[in-house]
């Protein structure tokens, strides 16, 4: 028999729940829906009563007759609804959906976290209706496309692969037997996840480019853009300004957030493969994307009377995902054989070239090896080389895109971050 203190936090909670999804149904209908405030907390509390009495008399029939009540109220709502000239079923949904929250909550214990989740995902879900349509109207074939192969690749093929690569210690006979040891320290499993963390990550900020668009502004366009591809940032931004040089100073500004932007991307990529890598890595390099943010309202003060637009091609693109593949396994093998055959030189070098083209190659790769014997501090110093590398490529590419001004522009920020980068090195070092 459950306790009638717990019974009425699940009563409070499923009318809370309730409230929640029925004030924004009731703003949203203006009146003309059947299903508003009260009836959405009554059917959730419903929902919490019939689980109740099935429990008390041990029974599915008190649930059974519960839902084939709503079900019926639901019916007759729609059909008043239809009279009045209204379509779509989205309020239905949504009130069948509060009914099965309110079992689940009854069902649950505290801290109810399932049935909260669920209540303020669906208002979630209700209230940005216009940014979901405004983005599935702008969604191409080729990306839907692409994200259905990448689902398929990520939850199918992943489970599969092998966490080792031992089995093929007999069937490389051609190959030296110092690569074949290299070889298998390899993880399919963790090369491939570490792939689809670094294009989620590059979706996350595709995604709410798509929905918000250019009215979020200029500043948190480039943030986004940084999360997904400050590279790509940059090139974009470049080419727009030798094409219309008086967006200038806009497209600096959102460069520079962007690339700061860039550090904090790199803590967390880094602290979800290796925490301690990250660990070391928040203070610092927060305190570089903070100062970059700090430096780029000299930029934002000239860029108020320009309006330039963003854009950035799906990250999940399959092309894209299988060079960052290659690239990450071949950054990963060479920083391996640099470590046994060169020492940490080998290691750093390699940072600073592979740093020009792929940073998150980089990152992942130094923050594996460290889980496997590298030092910390030599992974962090390697990650700091290619940040720095990373961000001449950056300013390099605004100059030769995009114009000489631009790049000076730029610079000013830039030349800040890079002096930072060296401080910190040299206290590694030293």
């Amino acid at each position: 028999m459950i306790d009638n203190f717990v019974l009425f936090q699940k009563i409070v909670l499923s009318l809370a729940l309730g409230a929640l999804v029925g004030i924004e149904r009731e703003k949203r209908g203006k009146g003309e829906l059947p299903e508003g405030l009260r009836t959405f907390m009554l059917v959730c509390l419903f929902g919490v009563l019939s689980g109740f009495f099935s429990d008390v008399l041990r029974s599915n029939l008190p649930f059974i007759v519960s839902f084939f009540s709503v079900g019926t109220l639901t019916i007759i709502g729609y059909v008043a609804k239809i009279r009045r000239g209204h379509l779509g079923l989205t309020t239905e949904i949504a009130f069948l959906t509060m009914f099965s929250i309110g079992i689940l909550i009854f069902f649950e214990s505290y801290p109810y976290f399932l049935s909260l989740s669920l209540g303020i995902l669906l208002t979630f879900i209700l209230i940005f209706k216009e940014l979901m349509h405004r983005f599935a109207k702008h969604l191409k074939i080729k990306e839907i496309r692409d994200a259905v192969i990448f689902a398929l690749l990520t939850f199918i093929i992943l489970p599969l692969l092998p966490r080792n690569l031992n089995f093929i210690g007999n069937s490389l006979p051609m190959l030296p037997q110092g690569m074949v040891e290299i070889l298998k320290t390899l993880n399919p499993f963790m090369i491939w996840l570490s792939l689809v963390l670094v294009l989620s990550i590059g979706f996350i900020g595709y995604v709410a480019m798509k929905i918000f668009g250019a009215k979020i502004g200029i500043a948190i366009t480039g943030l986004l853009g940084g999360l997904a591809s400050s590279t790509a940032v940059a090139v974009t931004m470049a080419e727009k300004v030798r094409e219309n040089k008086k967006i200038l100073y806009s497209a600096s500004f959102a460069v520079i957030i962007a690339s700061s932007t860039m550090f904090l991307r790199v803590v967390f990529v880094s602290s979800v493969i290796n925490y301690n890598v990250g660990f070391l890595l928040i203070i610092p390099f927060s305190v570089i994307a903070l100062g970059g943010y700090f430096l780029s309202y000299l930029s934002w003060r000239k860029s108020l009377k320009e309006k330039p637009v963003l854009e950035i091609v799906s990250p999940l693109a399959l092309k894209p995902a299988l060079e960052f593949t290659i690239f990450f396994i071949s950054i990963l093998l060479l920083s391996k054989i640099a470590q046994n055959y060169f020492g940490y030189q080998g290691i750093f070098l390699i940072a600073a070239i592979a740093g020009l083209v792929e940073l998150d190659a980089v990152n992942i790769s130094l923050s594996s090896l460290a889980l496997t014997g590298l030092s910390p501090f030599i992974a962090i110093e390697g990650i700091i080389i290619a940040c720095m590398s990373n961000t001449i490529s950056k300013w390099f590419l605004t100059g030769w895109l995009g114009t000489r001004k631009m790049a000076v522009e730029i610079g000013k920020v830039f030349v800040v971050l890079l002096i930072v980068c060296v401080f910190m090195l040299s206290l590694l070092i030293f």
